[in-house]
């Protein structure tokens, strides 16, 4: 028996709750199929180790509309520590989103550099790098950039009109032209309680991860990807839908093209530094024929529809195999933006 998407929509919390509570593998559920008929897309790591005494048990379907499970290598994860020698990334470096490059475009690393100072990484070596996903305008006017909080205010602990954003990186004191934006705001990421379970109902809910940081006096910025690439710049945006081809380009993988496997999508926990995320509403992209659609490094990258440039959502986290975005409409009502 199929069923139209509204009786599984209505369905669903009944079933990421049993179907997270069968599974402790399971990281993310959702709803998948097309019109000739939906069913629920839970994702598994199936290299995780769970206790002898934890359940896992197989669950066929849930009111009488299937279980569709795939599997992953990995739990879903967010954040990209890269060593860093001081200087910015060489010319020869394969991926030319990784170089410094002006005018500012679409898919470049980006880094806040005052929270990898603040929280010690410089001074380990490392620095925590993301991507610059599209250009927005915020209500009082200024044109910023749009990426995750985790990339652009550290997880909650931006400073707000105070961090300094940097492409591709280096210090500013000595290289005042590494910064291109200063943080503006971003939607504060909420922990969930040790333990805390969807089939419990002790998780807290998280819609999107997303900050903005105000482009810089004299720093000019371009809504389109570098020219290379040969694609549609964002224009506009759109609501995501099952089977939507997409694209996007990210700092560590660059141009890679995928589709939606699945919306409405559970994922979760996440772990964010000391606190554990969970996401509701999101939607998830594999990679076309198999290939990788993402990495570390390529959270805050907008995910584009083929064929448009629509931009319909903001790469937040991967397992290697699939890809989680936060609807494009619920990160820019969150920051009161509107898309370039």
């Amino acid at each position: 028996m199929s069923h139209d998407y509204q009786y599984v929509l209505e369905r669903l919390d009944t079933a990421a709750k049993t179907i997270f509570d069968s599974d402790a593998r399971v990281h993310a559920v959702g709803i998948g199929g097309s019109s000739s008929g939906y069913h629920y897309q839970a994702i598994r790591n199936t290299t995780k180790v769970v206790a002898y005494n934890v359940r896992i048990s197989h669950v066929p379907s849930i009111d009488s509309i299937p279980v569709a499970f795939s599997d992953a290598f990995a739990d879903a994860e967010s954040l990209f520590r890269v060593p860093h020698s001081g200087v910015v990334p060489l010319v020869t470096t394969s991926i030319p989103e990784q170089q410094t490059r002006r005018p500012l475009v679409c898919g470049l690393q980006i880094e806040n550099y005052d929270d990898d100072v603040r929280t010690g990484e410089i001074a380990k070596g490392y620095i925590v790098i993301g991507t610059l996903g599209c250009f927005v305008r915020l209500q009082a006017g200024a044109t910023a950039i749009l990426s995750n909080n985790h990339v652009v205010a550290g997880e909650n602990r931006g400073a707000k009109n105070v961090d300094r954003i940097t492409q591709a990186s280096g210090d500013p004191a000595t290289n005042p032209a590494a910064e291109v934006a200063i943080l503006t705001d971003f939607v504060k990421l909420l922990g969930s309680p040790p333990g805390a379970s969807v089939a419990t109902g002790t998780v807290v809910w998280n819609d999107v991860d997303a900050g903005v940081a105000s482009v810089g006096q004299g720093i000019v910025a371009n809504q389109t990807f570098l020219r290379r690439r040969k694609v549609a710049g964002p224009s506009g945006t759109g609501v995501v839908a099952l089977g939507d081809d997409v694209y996007k380009i990210g700092r560590t993988t660059g141009l890679t093209y995928g589709k939606v496997v699945s919306i409405a999508t559970i994922v979760g926990p996440i772990a964010y530094g000391p606190i554990h995320v969970w996401f509701r509403n999101s939607f998830t992209i594999e990679g076309v024929d198999g290939a990788t659609f993402s990495d570390h490094g390529d959270s805050g990258s907008a995910i584009l529809r083929k064929g448009t440039g629509e931009v319909l959502g903001l790469l937040y986290a991967g397992n290697g195999s699939q890809t989680f975005a936060c609807p494009i409409g619920a990160v820019l009502s969150s920051l009161g933006a509107t898309v370039l």
